[in-house]
């Protein structure tokens, strides 16, 4: 423990240690803040910070393992009565625990600034999703000391950070090492994340216990190929491990009686106000139009199943629509109850005769997503036909300039248009 503490007191690594921080706290405040008071995205949010830290972290390390040869420390190392091998992972390990320093700092931001909006239920999740990003700085750090071991300071700084950001972009690319957002129907598999850690932590100890320079002589080409194939196996634990699945919708959801019933992940407790200001504006419609009995959220009505991370199949039955509030849009949790509303009012209707010119169901649903939503500016694009675009704006127009009673009689027109002229009775 001494040994370690002195490579603390005296590792360059604690000079990053405040820049870092800084670094982390932009980047997690920096990209959106929609995850604060949801603690799977929260720790989603985290472990972010932790892919563009590590590659700083390898480029540091590299540095301090290039310089540690180059200044001759080996050999005093060699003639101590601690084995080098303990000297050699004091040395890394401090290292590395400054280097993870300003990730512990982020994960401390995230977690006050959802504990302090809501504490709402999944806080485990959430430091689920902080070890994801651990198995990267862990997995950084010993890389770059490993390009440390084999190169002069400056290039292996350079060479073990640009390196390490190639193999970062790849492992959250094809092995979900940074994983982008946390919805509560995702969960973590800790197993998977326990894997990662392990294979990561027995890397670095390869690293640590490989020779200096100097000692290799004839055995430089076996003592490469022991570090090659560690570091295969940690990238091969990575590649074929997923630790994010998809979730079972819980047996006791978070709901709220209104004009219907709307369900909610717990994790999404801070979504209740928005769910009351849309159902309060769901009754002060001017015309009252049939809607389900209930609505849950994105993945909560068990209507799909999921074969593996890309393939699901939708189950046949009867089941609650469903909406998504992921993001925190009120515009996409109205575009979602509006649809069910419709659909609601046309259940009656088997299929269209023939296609409707004038898109009356677009129109509704456009003026019908205004109205839930408040009103204002949408806050999503798209690149629908022009005739389609020219539909939702009749409805949004409709919504903003006429009066209630007009627009009453406008929607009770459409609906009855569109049922009369364009759907056959089921």
């Amino acid at each position: 423990m001494s040994a370690l503490w002195l490579q603390m007191r005296f590792s360059i690594a604690r000079m990053g240690f405040i820049p870092l921080a800084l670094l982390g706290i932009v980047i997690l405040f920096g990209r959106n803040r929609f995850w604060i008071g949801i603690w799977p995205e929260s720790g989603a949010a985290v472990q972010v910070s932790a892919v563009f830290l590590s590659i700083f972290a390898a480029g540091v390390a590299a540095l301090i393992a290039a310089r540690v040869e180059s200044r001759g420390l080996h050999e005093q190392a060699a003639a101590a009565a601690i084995r080098p091998f303990v000297i050699e992972l004091s040395r890394f390990t401090a290292a590395l625990l400054w280097l993870a320093s300003p990730y512990l700092i982020v994960v401390i931001a995230g977690f006050v600034a959802t504990a302090v909006k809501l504490f709402p239920p999944g806080v485990g999740i959430y430091f689920e999703y902080v070890l994801i990003g651990a198995a990267m700085i862990v997995f950084g750090t010993a890389w770059g000391w490993l390009v440390g071991r084999l190169l002069t300071p400056l290039l292996a700084a350079v060479c073990a950070a640009l390196s390490w950001f190639i193999g970062a972009a790849f492992l959250a690319s094809t092995a979900g090492a940074a994983v982008m957002s946390g919805p509560p129907w995702m969960e973590v598999r800790f197993g998977a994340v326990g894997v990662r850690l392990a294979a990561v932590l027995l890397f670095a100890a390869v690293v640590c216990a490989l020779p200096w320079r100097a000692d290799w002589r004839g055995s430089f080409g076996r003592w490469v190929w022991v570090a090659l194939l560690a570091l295969v196996g940690t990238v091969t634990s990575f590649v074929n491990t997923s630790v994010v699945g998809h979730r079972a919708p819980v047996a006791k959801p978070l709901c709220i009686q209104g004009v219907m019933e709307y369900c909610l992940w717990p994790e999404h407790a801070k979504y209740v106000p928005m769910i009351q200001d849309l159902d309060r504006r769901l009754a002060a419609l001017p015309v009252q139009l049939p809607a389900p009995e209930r609505v849950v959220d994105y993945a909560l009505s068990g209507s799909t199943e999921w074969i593996d991370e890309e393939i699901e199949v939708e189950l046949p039955g009867a089941f609650p629509p469903e909406f998504d509030i992921s993001t925190g849009s009120r515009w996409a949790l109205a575009r979602g109850i509006a649809a069910a509303i419709l659909d609601s009012t046309f259940a009656d209707c088997g299929h269209r005769t023939q296609p409707d010119p004038d898109h009356r169901w677009d129109q509704l649903h456009a003026w019908l997503e205004w109205r839930l939503a408040g009103g204002g500016t949408h806050d999503y694009s798209t690149n629908a036909p022009s005739d389609l675009q020219a539909a939702w704006s009749v409805g949004r127009q409709t919504a903003q300039r006429k009066s209630e009673q007009d627009q009453a009689g406008w929607v009770i027109k459409l609906i009855a248009e569109e049922k009369n002229r364009y759907c056959n009775a089921a």
